[in-house]
């Protein structure tokens, strides 16, 4: 653990409940901590506040994030299994090569979020808007022949947006006859 340029940096940590964080949650948020291979797991975050916060080589399981509000955070290489994002807020937020697998993030916001190279398995987005987002679209995801930003100005739906973009990946056989 070390503090510099306001931020506290935490690495290698595993956070298995909410005890685990507790010394660094102040009035209901998480802010300027800067989390690098750390994993979570098993904690309900249910109305949290999260705001400046960096996630770099981490890992999220089995986690309740319901309710909660995200504000200027960047995930870069992060895992998301499991995670329940129902009605989230997320606002001018990074996801840098993600990946969410088993994730329910129905009714959740995004906006002037930017996604690279992240992608959706097994995830429900129904409900879920966006608003004045960027998506990386890459040879790797998209059937293109090049690799540019996206934008999405107006609120739109999150989900379609995906599935046009082949970002969403849907394994079980009643989600692929229902895309």
């Amino acid at each position: 653990m070390s503090e510099s340029e306001n931020h506290l940096k935490i690495s290698n940590q595993t956070f298995s409940n909410e005890i685990d964080l507790e010394k660094y949650v102040e009035w209901n948020a998480l802010s300027r901590i800067d989390f690098i291979d750390c994993r979570f797991k098993r904690i309900d975050f249910l109305g949290k506040i999260i705001n400046f916060c960096n996630f770099k080589n981490s890992e999220f399981n089995d986690l309740s994030f319901r309710k909660c509000q995200f504000g200027k955070s960047t995930f870069e290489n992060c895992q998301f299994g499991e995670i329940d994002l129902t009605r989230a807020e997320l606002r001018y937020c990074k996801f840098l090569n993600c990946r969410f697998v088993d994730c329910d993030l129905s009714a959740s916001d995004f906006c002037k979020c930017v996604f690279f190279e992240t992608s959706f398995n097994n995830t429900n987005l129904k409900f879920s808007i966006a608003e004045d987002i960027k998506f990386w679209k890459s040879t790797k995801f998209y059937k293109s022949n090049s690799n540019e930003f996206v934008e999405v100005k107006n609120q739109s739906n999150f989900e379609k947006i995906l599935k046009d973009m082949n970002l969403i990946i849907f394994t079980g056989q009643d989600e692929i006859e229902n895309c």
